[in-house]
């Protein structure tokens, strides 16, 4: 069943987020002309909210489903982070805090705060910006566009985008680099080091980034990749 994507009709900012949080129906939104299926996605996450699932474990859950519904919409919608500032303040806010925090703050104030046994969300988890740092933190968008990076719109290998988010370390490393934007990267990287302890994950990815300023990453392919990140551990890098 199809349903009508929104988006907000102004960024928000951090300074706005926790009334905007406390009063998701005043938020102005403009529908976006693109139709979506959002029913697996709504199932699911209801799902994870009614069981009170937390933590890393809600990614590998989301990424295919949200993945799949969005990879039809046009670059132009799918960067526009008014987009993804919907998802996480007005559609899915309760997600966005049980993975993060654990469990949704009696006032959204409370939430960015420390205490209580939680940590606090940082707001870019709800806001983030267009840069592939700013996708890498909003809790929606970050899944999206690691899918799109790994196996493209047409792709099918999710169990290679459930692999990345199950090593945070390497979502993170990679997210935070500009040769996260290449696909070749991000498939080597995820097939090498997804399965690696944290430190070695880390230093892989400083390698491949130190090279990164002598070679040109996007000229080399998957092969020509793998075999620099596997020299480094031979040559004991880590």
């Amino acid at each position: 069943m199809t349903q009508r994507l929104f988006r907000l009709s102004a960024f928000l900012s951090e300074s706005g987020l926790i009334e905007a949080l406390r009063h998701p129906d005043k938020i102005s939104v403009l529908p976006v002309d693109q139709d979506v299926d959002l029913a697996e996605l709504d199932a699911l996450i209801s799902d994870l909210n009614s069981r009170g699932a937390g933590d890393s474990a809600i990614d590998a859950d989301l990424v295919e489903p949200l993945h799949r519904c969005l990879r039809h919409l046009p670059e132009e919608i799918t960067t526009d982070m008014r987009v993804w500032h919907w998802f996480c303040v007005v559609r899915y806010p309760e997600l966005v805090w049980r993975r993060w925090r654990g469990l949704p703050p009696a006032d959204p104030e409370e939430g960015f705060l420390k205490g209580q046994g939680h940590r606090p969300v940082p707001a870019g988890r709800f806001l983030g910006t267009p840069s592939i740092n700013g996708q890498g933190r909003n809790t929606f968008a970050r899944l999206f566009f690691a899918a799109e990076r790994l196996i493209g719109a047409q792709g099918e290998e999710y169990d290679l985008v459930r692999r990345l988010f199950s090593s945070q370390e390497l979502h993170l490393g990679v997210s935070d680099r500009e040769y996260g934007l290449l696909p070749p990267v991000n498939r080597v990287l995820t097939r090498e080091l997804a399965d690696l302890p944290d430190l070695k994950v880390r230093a892989g990815v400083r390698r491949l980034n130190a090279l990164g300023g002598s070679l040109c990453l996007d000229l080399l392919e998957e092969d020509e990749i793998t075999e620099l990140v596997r020299q480094g551990f031979e040559e004991g890098v880590g």
